[in-house]
């Protein structure tokens, strides 16, 4: 069985859901201020309680240090995620970013001493061990506080103080990048999807007045002889100008549909040929119900098939197979090369048509397809194999 690449789940992942989010429309200045205010309201509702319950804090006293710890780590948040990081890191401002850092460091060190003065001066801290540590951080000078020992002694507390709001914030931004990136990504791949069908239809456009031309002319020849079967050849062209026209536009079609299509095409293109031709078309519907595929998608191979194969004379000969089996679609194509013929470079490789058809599937079967190409001395063949969804 083929082997693909990679697999994508039938369910997305999480950080796919998220990225999918559409965070510009949803998340508006409103939104933010709730957001900002209900993230410090839980934050402060933790330490509260963990003051009131696990350090056995009277309510005031622990009123008193939940309104320091959160003049502090909100100071030092929005000071320096929006104002600092702004204008120093997002610039490449590194080491003003990292004097930016210690400088919040500082800022919090010193509201974190003025808040210990007012609580010493105002609050009854009814547990001795924290009334003794508030003491001791109120008689602290200020020159003390900016020392860079007790800076360094100290550091490790403001990291643990300013990580839960700092984590987030910075858990946020990485989703949000996230977001951005795959939205670009998805915008870029549905402008190539469009470019491509761009190119898909002038090749069509290209092509139907020359197989037009072709068939038109090889019904006149058969008109000239009273041959029985120009009705049946014109109810064919018909069916493969309607299928061009209304089908071949849209993403998908029923894979019986397209099968239809290409075998329309092929009887007519038999015309062309002398019966001493080899042309072999062998399509097996029995598992191709309700499956579906992008239109055109072996087209191209079947055309240059006819295009350059069938050219080495009594040997020439063409061969097209197309089957499903366990949900893979399977299709293959083999013809004669004259060794005496010189192919331009476009030609041997099939040109802007082929290319084209690779782009398409890379878009639109990421993962799910392979396509082999196998070019000899005497014999041209490709194998294309897709994962049917």
């Amino acid at each position: 069985m083929l082997e693909f690449q990679s697999k994508r789940s039938k369910t997305a992942t999480f950080l796919e859901e998220v990225a999918e989010f559409d965070f510009d429309k949803y998340y508006t200045t409103k939104v933010r201020i709730a957001c900002h205010l209900l993230v410090w309201a839980v934050l402060s509702s933790f330490i509260f309680l963990n003051l009131l319950f696990a350090y056995g804090l009277n309510l005031v006293a622990a009123i008193g240090f939940m309104g320091r710890s959160l003049v502090c780590n909100a100071s030092f948040f929005y000071l320096f995620f929006y104002f600092f990081i702004p204008n120093t890191l997002f610039k490449n401002r590194i080491v003003l970013a990292l004097l930016s850092f210690i400088f919040c460091v500082v800022l919090w060190l010193v509201l974190n001493h003025y808040c210990f003065v007012i609580i010493h001066n105002t609050i009854h801290v009814n547990i001795a061990s924290v009334r003794e540590s508030v003491r001791f951080g109120a008689n602290q000078s200020l020159l003390e506080v900016l020392s860079p020992k007790y800076i360094a002694a100290e550091f490790m507390l403001v990291l643990y103080s300013v990580s839960p709001s700092s984590f987030i914030k910075i858990l946020f931004d990485i989703i949000g990048f996230y977001s951005s990136i795959f939205k670009a990504e998805r915008k870029t791949n549905q402008l190539e999807i469009e470019k491509l069908n761009l190119e898909s239809n002038f090749l069509k456009a290209q092509l139907n007045p020359h197989f037009l031309f072709n068939t038109l002319n090889n019904l006149y020849g058969l008109a000239l002889k009273k041959d029985e079967h120009i009705p049946d050849i014109i109810l064919h062209l018909s069916a493969i100008m309607r299928y061009i026209l209304y089908e071949s536009n849209m993403e998908r079609v029923l894979l019986t549909r397209e099968l239809t299509f290409i075998r329309n095409y092929v009887l007519l293109e038999k015309i062309r040929y002398k019966r001493e031709k080899k042309i072999i078309l062998d399509i097996d519907e029995s598992n191709v119900d309700n499956q579906q595929i992008a239109p055109l998608m072996t087209f191209v191979f079947i055309e240059n098939a006819f295009k350059y194969g069938l050219k080495s004379g009594k040997d020439s000969f063409l061969e097209i197979k197309i089957f499903v089996s366990d949900r893979i679609f399977y299709f293959s194509v083999l013809n004669d090369k004259d060794p005496t013929y010189v192919y331009s470079e476009e030609k041997k490789f099939g040109g802007i048509g082929v290319e084209n058809v690779k782009k398409r599937l890379e878009l639109l079967y990421p993962g799910k397809y392979q396509l082999d190409v196998d070019d000899k001395e005497l014999s041209f063949g490709v194998k294309l194999q897709i994962e049917m969804e």
